[in-house]
């Protein structure tokens, strides 16, 4: 399966500082020719080199409103980490109908499949004998586990994204395929869970909207009418690792750095203690999404307003519409003999690179220059440091 990165350079703004080059944890951003190139394959979707973009050279957009014409019927799906937002359950019937008044004709909430998605988790952690299951809903964290961390595939929970189930649920209606199906995203990483803008024919889910992007409008439509919302509790507490369901034997991270060093002991069987491992990138869980607004802080505590009156239960799906495949194995045709031929070269040349990790030749590291060598694709000539002390010595030989 192809993925695309959500990531979309705009030359124009880059002042070619190369803070995304450095804050990218994949090393997937280099720069030639004055110009940012992501790598495919390694980016994660992480959003982070957006976040070190002062000039806003690099973006994330998702589909336009002007999609909905396409479709005979349209349906938008929520995710909990958006009700979240909301103080009150008042609020959150205005939002509803807020969103339905910019022209979809029906708005699913997610919350109650994501709190089955978050039961199922436990009911399959709770049943292994040894080892850690690692849960996440996250694209980013099961790229990064693909591309970094392949050792720990087989310790994937193998269940779908939420949007997905439901969308395929969707599409099981009479003429569930002429309905235009919409899912509104919190984090550019979800960008990539439908056909469009990113993601590709695989996915039931048409088109991805980023939130950020329709935030003025949604505004707009508040506060001039209601529609009756009921929540569901599990699925607010499954965005929201703060009152999430606490065990010695479950450890549940946020923050990208946090989980990224967790992913690294247990690939090396330093949290075998713990039967999972809940992992969610952005602080705060889903509802620190980047492409949220208003304080995640304070939205950690709107669970008990929005719920105290009224709840929904979970959902009763079949346990096979939940299960699915989020982690693709990277084929790798090379012999163990071509790997280790292809290490040592990549450490040879980095004995010749002086090693400052300047980014000074557009790579994030003198690393990453090595690999780009020993594949033939750069050479010595490409590191400025050396280029400059070789240029001085031949300066210095022509005036001795």
């Amino acid at each position: 399966m192809n993925r695309k990165s959500a990531v979309t350079y705009t030359l124009s703004r880059c002042v070619k500082c190369l803070k995304c080059v450095k804050a990218c944890p994949t090393s997937a951003l280099t720069m030639e020719k004055s110009r940012i190139h992501v790598n495919q394959e390694r980016c994660i979707n992480c959003g982070l080199c957006i976040r070190a973009c002062h000039s806003r050279g690099l973006i994330a957009q998702g589909s336009t409103l002007d999609d909905i014409e396409s479709y005979e019927y349209t349906v938008c799906m929520l995710p909990s980490s958006l009700s979240s937002s909301c103080s009150s359950i008042e609020e959150a019937e205005e939002m509803f109908y807020a969103i339905k008044s910019l022209g979809f004709d029906e708005v699913v909430d997610l919350s109650p499949l994501e709190g089955q998605l978050m039961e199922e988790t436990w009911r399959i952690a709770s049943e292994m004998e040894e080892g850690g299951g690692i849960a996440s809903f996250c694209p980013v964290v099961n790229r990064l586990v693909e591309t970094t961390y392949p050792m720990l595939m087989e310790h994937m929970i193998p269940l779908n994204y939420p949007s997905e189930i439901m969308a395929r649920q969707i599409r099981k209606r009479p003429n569930g395929d002429k309905i235009g199906i919409f899912l509104f995203c919190e984090c550019e990483s979800k960008l990539t869970l439908a056909k469009y803008p990113y993601g590709g024919q695989h996915y039931e889910t048409d088109h991805a909207v980023a939130l950020v992007d329709i935030f003025p409008k949604i505004k707009q439509n508040m506060k001039k009418g209601k529609i009756d919302v009921t929540l569901c509790r599990e699925g607010l507490q499954s965005c929201n690792p703060a009152v999430m369901m606490q065990r010695p034997d479950y450890l549940i991270a946020d923050g990208y750095d946090k989980i990224n060093s967790i992913l690294n002991m247990e690939e090396f069987g330093l949290l075998d203690t713990f039967k999972l491992l809940y992992l969610f990138p952005c602080f705060n869980g889903c509802i620190g999404g980047h492409l949220l607004w208003g304080n995640s802080y304070l939205n950690r505590n709107n669970i008990d307003e929005l719920t105290g009156k009224r709840r929904l239960p979970v959902t009763d799906l079949p346990l096979e519409d939940l299960y699915g495949t989020v982690i693709n194995e990277r084929k790798d045709g090379r012999s163990f003999k071509e790997k280790m031929q292809y290490f040592n070269r990549v450490n040879e040349v980095l004995e010749h690179l002086p090693g400052y990790d300047c980014s000074a030749c557009g790579m994030q590291t003198c690393r990453i220059m090595a690999e780009e060598i020993a594949k033939g694709r750069k050479d010595l000539s490409n590191c400025r440091i050396l280029s400059a002390i070789k240029g001085g010595s031949d300066d210095n030989s022509t005036a001795d």
